[in-house]
């Protein structure tokens, strides 16, 4: 189950890197990690109002490989049995126009064609978004990751990630 791990800032300058960064996480009550290197997810900007795609609107690195976790994981999440398995870290993600945007992580899967050709198909497995950002020249975004969302961002720096300290406008 793909849930976000770190929620976006609910204010942001346009043309700023969001902080917190986004994070993703994949649960499951089995390990996966056989299919991780098959698995990705990209990041998409949404109108927060009318639900638009909007192409090529959300800057930085917005399709991350799977990272897996240790099979120890970092504990459960909401369900009993399930375990965070693996994480889609996006550090550096910019909305540059003011407005008001949710952010949709797309869990992305690449089968094997199953006649054996060489063409292989891509599936979007699931699907989570952000709670809104209201962007705006001025905003104040004075925003801090709950606990939760620190813990996380330990998780990432421990894997190695680059994780920004907190940015102001």
């Amino acid at each position: 189950m793909l849930k976000l791990a770190i929620q976006p800032p609910p204010h942001a300058n346009p043309g700023v890197p969001l902080y917190p960064p986004l994070a993703a996480r994949l649960s499951s009550e089995t390990s996966i990690f056989t299919q991780l290197s098959q698995t990705w997810a990209v990041a998409t900007l949404i109108d927060y109002g009318s639900g638009e795609i909007l192409h090529d609107q959300l800057g930085g690195k917005v399709a991350d490989s799977a990272h897996p976790l240790p099979e120890s994981g970092i504990g459960t999440n909401d369900s009993s049995r399930e375990r965070d398995r693996a994480y889609f870290y996006f550090p550096d993600l910019v909305i540059g126009e003011p407005g008001r945007y949710r952010i949709r992580v797309s869990l992305m899967q690449m089968e094997r064609s199953p006649d054996g050709s060489t063409e292989d198909v891509v599936r979007v497995l699931e699907t989570a978004d952000s709670r809104g950002i209201k962007v705006d020249h001025g905003a104040i975004s004075r925003s801090r990751p709950n606990s939760r969302e620190r813990a996380f961002l330990r998780v990432l720096q421990e894997d190695g990630q680059d994780v920004p300290s907190h940015r102001s406008p």
